[in-house]
């Protein structure tokens, strides 16, 4: 308690604006998603602002009397029914899961859209909001809400922004130098990852405009009318953005103002270990190595292939292994191995016992690693994670292994190396250092330009002029058409003029010979 009336005076002494009222939806029940958002309606509601969170994981913190919760938990069933399997498959192209995302997407937003407490809102002409902040993974159903209640609306993104939303936003796009969220390109981008990354350019704007798009429009106006403008116009109209990403981990680029990058935004200080938990990693003499493919990627999931592989490495470490593995039973299980099917991860993190910790390499893993200064061996699967994986291998605080191609003793090689080398946690030490070196903190940052929306009632003044200008013009291919057309008049009268020349030369010659 004292911890909550400490963190809201220190909201106060950011300036603000008067209490508020503030909706947020967020729709995807993923825990690593939620974590990131829990915060921000926790803060402003510490702000004094009247805040109706409708989100799949509430807190049920009865101290928080400024924050209303509807429980859209039953969600889940969904995203489990699109099963992971199908998104970890590297075989599978990128082409073929973004389409993958958007249908589960347009379930979502149908099944909230249908909760009777959140449609009393949405249906209400007496409702009256200062501002709505909905999360913006790649679908933009969620943003005719703000056309409906007559409110500003930020998005905000548990990760970094994909292809659409930068296009929506008005980033500059070059296929040639940023590699999109959901590639695996990290640096300078080679040739053939070129031409990779402009044909999913080019196919991303097709699929956007010509698919997506239009269903999204589809259900938004199903659900609130349909006088609501196009979702590709309101889409546009985004107050901010708020990333969970930063130019360290991300490669720096143009952003426009109302592009707001958070980090560590749901980190909070370590607390008690339960007390079986913490019998196990103090009595781990070499110390331990701590597995988890996080909330998303699932232990029980990965192909059998990969758990054998595992198992075989772990059986040979000289640590204790702490895995977080969905199942009572895990078939197999070396002597060494201790299997939860929950654990609290920053805590766990947080012990000194832990050498290394083998992960997935999503952002939320990735920062709790980060904080608690513990470095990394990752194997990813999904979305950024195989992005985050190689920069972090650049950065010197982990090593990154293709689980489609590794061999056990590459990965028994690894891990040791890692547990091992101090390099990699000093090089740890100096990455926290280093993005922690900010005039503010996420939170504090996110509090602020929500406050700045509500104050201004959206951020018009700060919209991008890409937003609106025709892709021609954006390309310059009216100028470069004019200077063609330029070049090739100046030449046809050129070719003209020496013709006529050649011709009246002729024609004097002939004259003369007579």
């Amino acid at each position: 308690m004292i911890l909550l009336l400490l963190f809201g005076w220190l909201l106060l002494t950011l300036g603000g604006c008067d209490s508020a009222r503030i909706l947020c939806i967020f729709p995807v029940p993923s825990v690593s998603h939620q974590a990131t958002f829990q915060p921000i309606a926790k803060a402003l509601s510490l702000r004094g602002h009247d805040v109706i969170s409708v989100t799949p994981s509430p807190l049920k913190d009865p101290t928080l009397t400024n924050l209303t919760e509807i429980d859209t938990s039953y969600t889940k069933k969904i995203l489990l029914g699109y099963g992971f399997e199908y998104f970890m498959s590297k075989e599978v192209a990128i082409q073929n899961k973004i389409p993958k995302i958007f249908e589960m997407y347009y379930e979502l937003a149908e099944a909230l859209f249908q909760n009777e407490e959140f449609k009393k809102i949405y249906t209400n002409p007496d409702e009256k909001f200062d501002l709505i902040i909905a999360q913006i993974y790649i679908s933009p159903i969620m943003l005719g809400l703000s056309v409906k209640l007559n409110a500003p609306i930020i998005g905000v993104s548990s990760m970094g922004c994909w292809i659409g939303t930068h296009y929506a936003m008005g980033n500059p796009i070059l296929p040639s130098m940023y590699s999109e969220m959901f590639l695996p390109y990290h640096g300078e981008l080679s040739f053939y990852e070129r031409i990779k990354s402009t044909l999913y350019f080019l196919w991303s704007r097709y699929y956007v405009n010509l698919v997506a798009l239009p269903k999204c429009d589809q259900i938004s106006k199903k659900y609130l009318g349909n006088d609501i403008p196009y979702i590709g116009d309101i889409e546009k109209n985004l107050s901010a953005l708020f990333l969970n990403s930063n130019p360290v981990l991300y490669t720096p680029r143009p952003l426009v103002p109302t592009v707001v990058p958070l980090v560590f935004i749901h980190i909070e200080p370590p607390k008690p270990l339960p007390q079986d938990i913490k019998a196990e990693m103090d009595s781990a003499k070499n110390g331990v190595v701590y597995f988890s493919l996080g909330s998303n990627v699932k232990s029980m999931n990965i192909p059998q292939r990969v758990r054998n592989l595992l198992m075989d490495v772990f059986r040979e470490l000289p640590y204790k292994v702490l895995w977080k593995f969905e199942k009572e039973e895990l078939p197999g299980k070396p002597s060494n191995v201790v299997i939860k099917q929950w654990l609290p991860q920053q805590d766990v993190l947080a012990h000194p016992n832990v050498k290394v910790f083998v992960s997935q390499g999503g952002l939320q893993s990735t920062e709790e690693a980060v904080d608690r200064g513990v470095p990394m061996v990752i194997i990813p699967f999904i979305s950024d994670q195989e992005f985050n994986g190689k920069k972090l291998q650049e950065f010197g605080v982990a090593r990154h292994i293709d689980y489609l191609n590794t061999t056990k003793q590459e990965l028994i090689d690894s891990i040791i190396d890692v547990a091992k080398n101090p390099k990699y946690r000093e090089n740890m030490k100096k990455l926290k250092d280093l993005l922690n070196d900010e005039p503010m903190t996420g939170i504090e940052r996110a509090v602020w330009w929500s406050e700045y929306v509500i104050r201004h009632k959206g951020t018009r003044h700060l919209r991008s002029p890409t937003v609106d200008i025709a892709w021609y013009k954006y390309f310059l291919l009216d100028v470069v058409s004019a200077f063609v057309g330029i070049i090739i008049l100046i030449l046809v009268v050129l070719i003209k003029l020496f013709k006529y020349v050649k011709n009246s030369l002729t024609k004097k010659e002939k004259i003369k010979t007579k």
